[in-house]
């Protein structure tokens, strides 16, 4: 197993700020990172929103936190502002990496559901019966609004957050398309359809007909129907929402290439 990605050429396309675990693993596993990072992570165009709710976080049952970007500007500020989290907030990550930011703030997580997506985090009788309970989702602009529409149906008072804002990098593709040509890209990571969006838009037209034939990982089912949403082939999806996920569906695609070979 751990030679099956040996000199294997995989994008990178998290933001800088959070691909260095991803691509030590890839290393690890002797893969050859190639980083494109296809978001940027910016702070907002004002904190109103988010020091708002920090000034009335008492007021919320429940915090949910829906990705690593959202605990890293919403503690950062409160920290910042010398405020203290309330005891009597509970807190719930939609998944592990995100469990693994709060904690390294400091902040103990009362939840994160088995399956690492909001769908999971719905499924769980903890936030099943929420009439009349105040509830704030940190979150980035564009984001997905399901959480926060399913939890008003259910009676929570839902208050959505904005703690940052994503854009599309400037970067130039054309180091990436003459690897491309080269043969030296195998394969393509991509853990949000936001960023897979952004690269399929970032590589041009040239790209996204290589694409048709250069594998990509998604991170999450919902990643794979972007993918597929723009004709494309269906992606290998990671068994988890997580970097050990990605690094085990490609191991997989590696481990179908060499028995297909055979």
């Amino acid at each position: 197993m751990s030679e099956l990605l040996r000199g294997k050429g995989v994008v990178v396309t998290r933001p800088k700020e959070q691909s260095a675990e991803l691509i030590a693993l890839l290393e690890a596993a002797g893969a050859h990172p190639i980083p494109f990072p296809a978001i940027r992570i910016e702070a907002p165009e004002n904190w109103q929103s988010l020091d708002a709710a920090l000034d009335g976080l008492a007021r919320f049952r429940w915090a949910i936190f829906s990705s690593r970007n959202a605990v890293q500007f919403a503690l950062s500020r409160l920290q910042g502002r010398a405020q203290e989290w309330p005891k009597s907030v509970q807190v719930a990550a939609v998944g592990r990496e995100t469990a693994r930011a709060l904690k390294d703030f400091g902040l103990s997580v009362d939840l994160v559901p088995d399956r690492f997506s909001s769908e999971g985090l719905l499924e769980h009788p903890a936030l099943r019966e929420v009439q009349g309970v105040g509830v704030a989702i940190f979150a980035g602009d564009q984001g997905r609004e399901l959480l926060e529409h399913t939890l008003s149906e259910r009676g929570a008072l839902v208050e959505k957050v904005y703690c940052y804002r994503r854009s599309v990098p400037g970067a130039n593709p054309t180091p990436l398309l003459h690897a491309w040509a080269r043969g030296e890209l195998h394969a393509v990571t991509v853990t949000s359809p936001e960023i897979f969006n952004n690269f399929y838009q970032m590589v041009g037209g040239l790209g996204q007909r290589w694409l048709k034939n250069t594998p990509i990982v998604a991170i999450s089912p919902l990643t794979a129907e972007a993918v597929t949403a723009k004709g494309l082939p269906a992606p290998w999806v990671a068994p988890e929402a997580s970097n050990q996920g990605l690094l085990q569906a490609l191991r997989d695609w590696a481990k179908h290439m060499e028995d297909s070979e055979r």
